[in-house]
């Protein structure tokens, strides 16, 4: 039920897990997507390409038959959306994420709480925020909670009495614009400089490091078709 919107997908011979529960319950098994050159399909044993849907075509699907998997899934949209019965959505199962932890590593949150201004930004000209080296970590919450000589600090607005933030930030934060440094990494007065605009006009076209960067890590960037 946490796939979707927990619709049972019923289709046995051409999804794995369908194909499975099928086998174990002795449930109909009925083939509906033909691979050219593939002849060999069983109701026994469950073969890779019986999920191949680009280069299938229906069969034993009535006025679908011979249809490509992109035409057939139009055209059966077009029927149940002509008799009301539903429409083509496109849905994405990547979420957003808590950026925030209530640890002691990972980059500071820089932000400062005023009870008159606010969230109030840490000036850039006291960047970064540096952790404290004279931790104890317990397992107990975030250390930076219990250490007043880091989160009492001065409001950058008002003057006033404020607290740092003790959060730290999600290593999947750094990771959405980390590699943007390798335009300038000789600048030393600011993390990135116009150069980046010229290596990345446009976005990136290709990245190279895993699935995690490619389709996660770069998901908040500028990137246009990141590949692993």
């Amino acid at each position: 039920m946490s796939y979707g919107d927990g619709a049972v997908m019923a289709v046995p011979a051409h999804d794995e897990r369908d194909f499975a529960f099928a086998l174990k319950y002795n449930l109909p098994i009925k083939q509906v997507v033909a691979v050219d050159g593939e002849t060999s399909f069983s109701h026994e044993a469950w073969a890779e390409w019986y999920a191949d849907k680009q280069r299938g075509k229906l069969v034993n699907s009535g006025k679908y038959d011979g249809l490509g998997y992109e035409a057939a899934v139009d055209a059966i949209a077009a029927d149940l959306a002509a008799k009301g019965l539903g429409d083509k959505k496109v849905q994405f199962r990547l979420r957003d994420w808590g950026i925030s932890r209530q640890r002691y590593w990972g980059c500071p949150i820089p932000i400062i709480h005023c009870k008159t201004c606010g969230d109030v930004p840490v000036p850039d000209e006291q960047l970064p925020v540096v952790l404290p080296e004279n931790v104890e970590i317990t397992g107990a919450g975030s250390p930076l909670a219990k250490m007043p000589e880091f989160y009492e600090c001065k409001c950058p607005k008002c003057g006033g009495d404020a607290r740092r933030e003790t959060d730290t930030m999600d290593t999947f934060f750094e990771s959405s614009w980390y590699f943007l440094r390798y335009a300038c990494p000789d600048n030393a007065t600011a993390m990135v400089d116009e150069r980046v605009a010229y290596w990345c006009k446009g976005g990136i076209d290709q990245y190279i490091g895993g699935i995690e960067h490619a389709i996660l890590h770069l998901a908040t960037s500028a990137s246009r078709s990141p590949t692993c």
